[in-house]
């Protein structure tokens, strides 16, 4: 796996920055925006997009950071290739990137994991308030790992805050002058994982 977790400022142990090695691309954790309109992320709130240099992330560059953790099956038909790592993928990028709500599921007595993040406008200009978005869904069964999924579906406004929707927002790597790269890798987050479930 080629993500790599970090710190947003350095040294401050904060951990909302998840490194792409194979894009070199810094995502910020969908903790940090959850409950933030489309617009409010745009304009500035919490700085991410003025302070700190983020952007809305393409759908193809979310599609990268999903194939490059391992998240192999998209839709509820689609698998590319390998079934069976798309559980243990996304439960991992869930541990990196945060985002995730939790749905008890009356129906099949399964536990929902759900993450989602708005992606970039795809018209031109800037979206109005009343502006349908569109959001990238990571579906983690708990109970059932096998139907574990990920898609994107429409959401609300771009001027509606939603507590369980973040953005996905993304970056060019930051490295000052003479630094090394230092961060928990995949690998180590979920060895973090399994010992904080055993």
């Amino acid at each position: 796996m080629a993500l790599v977790q970090q710190n947003l400022v350095p040294a401050a142990g904060d951990h909302l920055v998840t490194l792409d090695t194979e894009t070199n691309l810094e995502w910020l954790s969908l903790n940090a925006t959850a409950n933030l309109s489309y617009l409010e992320v745009l304009g500035g709130s919490g700085g991410y997009t003025t302070t700190y240099g983020f952007r809305f992330a393409t759908g193809q560059e979310i599609g990268l950071l999903h194939q490059h953790a391992g998240v192999t099956k998209y839709g509820l038909s689609q698998v590319v290739p390998f079934p069976q790592s798309n559980h243990v993928a996304m439960e991992t990028l869930i541990e990196l990137m945060g985002g995730a709500a939790l749905y008890p599921s009356v129906t099949s007595g399964s536990v929902l994991v759900q993450t989602q993040g708005m992606m970039k406008f795809r018209g031109t200009g800037v979206p109005t308030p009343a502006t349908p978005m569109s959001v990238v869904q990571l579906w983690l069964f708990k109970n059932n790992p096998a139907s574990s999924y990920a898609d994107s579906n429409p959401a609300g406004p771009a001027g509606t805050r939603v507590p369980e929707i973040a953005s996905y927002l993304v970056r060019n790597r930051v490295m000052p002058a003479g630094s090394t790269s230092r961060g928990k890798s995949a690998k180590a987050v979920k060895a973090r994982s399994a010992k904080k479930q055993g």
